[in-house]
């Protein structure tokens, strides 16, 4: 057999139908400091997030087309995304273990997007 097809296949995937995306793209991470005006001793940094609303999704949320349950963790996540209407998204970052984020373009006429993923495990080491 190919050894690619093979890589591929020795992987597990999961196909996810009809993901609505409410998060948007006008949500950043910005970093603040902060002065204290009484004495000029006291500095603080921090990280807000400023504007928009953040989608994350958990693996262990979601139900694959078959209907089973996603794990909670999956080891070196890969999501893509198939777009179901016009309306375009992207991930935010990259996924981690056990989450992601989504969002879709803010300028869209369309509002909210509709989506399908495919998440793989990917074994990287």
């Amino acid at each position: 057999m190919n050894l690619t097809l093979e890589h591929l296949r020795s992987n597990r995937k999961w196909l996810v139908p009809n993901v609505v995306v409410w998060g948007n793209a006008l949500s950043c991470e910005a970093a603040l400091l902060m002065v204290e005006e009484d004495t000029p001793k006291r500095v603080v940094f921090g990280f807000s997030r400023i504007g928009g609303s953040d989608q994350v999704v958990c693996f262990g949320d979601l139900v694959d087309a078959r209907g089973n349950a996603l794990p909670p963790e999956i080891p070196s996540p890969a999501v893509i995304i198939i777009p179901r209407n016009e309306t375009h998204c992207f991930l935010v970052g990259l996924p981690s273990n056990s989450n992601f984020k989504i969002a879709y373009d803010a300028g869209s006429v369309t509002g909210q997007g509709l989506v399908d993923l495919l998440i793989m495990e990917m074994d990287l080491p």
